[in-house]
């Protein structure tokens, strides 16, 4: 069943309300249904990843320097200064001049990001770049798998068993950085997205969860640690 993801419904997930939902609500009703995004299962894993990337839904950069990521050859980063200026951005999180240039290319226009990288800081190109990522993983496929299923998946040269969730944020983090958090996001996803039965939006009307309870969301609190991009 596809669905209209509205910023209340952003505002469940994270527990409170941030400036950049609405905005993130519209690119990702408008671009997620074009990579097949489009069911409250799928919504809830892919939600869950962006919740924790993007502290709450406050940022589309991560709040460390980016020093961390120079000389990273895995990241593309080979030149002085690539580690700060190709840092994460998005709701993903994309790291690395070789991650922007992929992102350029897709967009027929090789430097776009290069030259410009915090375009990834816009509401559209953040949504986007992170359905190019689900997509080129095949997220989707994962994400559809039952909460009880067994995966294999090969985690420093060892292959390991993991749920889907954990699965996908290992694609999407490259650890185990705040695994809790994600799974604590997804939870409440299924309880804002499923549980409520959300009923298919009118045509021009957003969509509703149907009979859903009053949420009381909490006070925004500063962050103590900068969310991680994947790698």
């Amino acid at each position: 069943m596809s669905i209209t993801i509205t910023a209340q419904h952003l505002a469940a997930i994270a527990g409170r309300r941030t400036n950049l939902m609405a905005a993130l609500a519209d690119w990702l009703n408008q671009l997620c249904p074009q990579y097949e995004i489009d069911t409250p299962q799928e919504f809830c894993q892919f939600l869950a990843q962006a919740c924790h990337e993007t502290d709450h839904f406050v940022t589309l950069r991560e709040y460390a320097s980016g020093r961390a990521y120079e000389g990273r050859a895995d990241l593309g980063n080979t030149q002085p200064g690539d580690g700060v200026r190709f840092k994460g951005r998005g709701i993903f999180q994309t790291t690395g001049r070789a991650n922007y240039l992929q992102l350029g290319i897709k967009k027929g226009r090789r430097d776009l990001f290069i030259n410009n990288p915090a375009l990834l800081e816009q509401p559209e190109y953040a949504v986007w770049s992170a359905c190019e990522y689900w997509r080129t993983r095949g997220l989707n496929d994962i994400a559809n798998h039952a909460d009880s299923d067994v995966l294999k998946k090969k985690y420093r040269g060892k292959i390991i068993d993991v749920s889907p969730l954990e699965y996908i944020s290992l694609a999407i983090n490259g650890g185990y950085n705040g695994m809790e958090d994600r799974k604590k996001f997804y939870a409440k996803a299924q309880q804002v997205l499923v549980a409520t039965e959300v009923a298919p939006a009118p045509r021009g009307r957003p969509a509703t969860p149907a009979k859903a309870k009053r949420l009381k969301l909490a006070s925004p609190r500063r962050r103590s640690k900068a969310p991680v991009a994947p790698v």
